[in-house]
């Protein structure tokens, strides 16, 4: 059976954050604006990653594993993003 290629891909990889490399589970968004949403792949931390199209790169801190999951998986992930995680969390830009 051939692959769909208009599925979202995931990966797992670590990003340099200012406390130290953090292992990610990413999710690839198909949104005008960003690239993919990533949350710490072991739990305890409350961070949502998020790279944008431009290339910059955030993590907004206090953002539940439930919530951030939420948001990679959400209908429309722009939309969710500005509603409940932008205006609601404070982000580090990264890179």
């Amino acid at each position: 059976m051939p692959l769909k290629t208009d599925e979202p891909k995931e990966w797992e990889f670590s990003v340099h954050t200012p406390a130290g490399m953090v292992p990610l589970k990413v999710r690839q968004i198909n949104s005008s604006n960003i690239n993919w949403v990533g949350w710490p792949a072991e739990g305890g931390q409350a961070l949502l990653f998020v790279e944008f199209k431009g290339g910059g790169r955030y993590v907004y801190n206090g953002v539940s594993r439930q919530l951030a999951v939420a948001c990679a998986y959400a209908e429309s992930t722009g939309s969710f993003f500005a509603k409940k995680i932008k205006p609601k969390y404070e982000a580090t830009k990264i890179r």
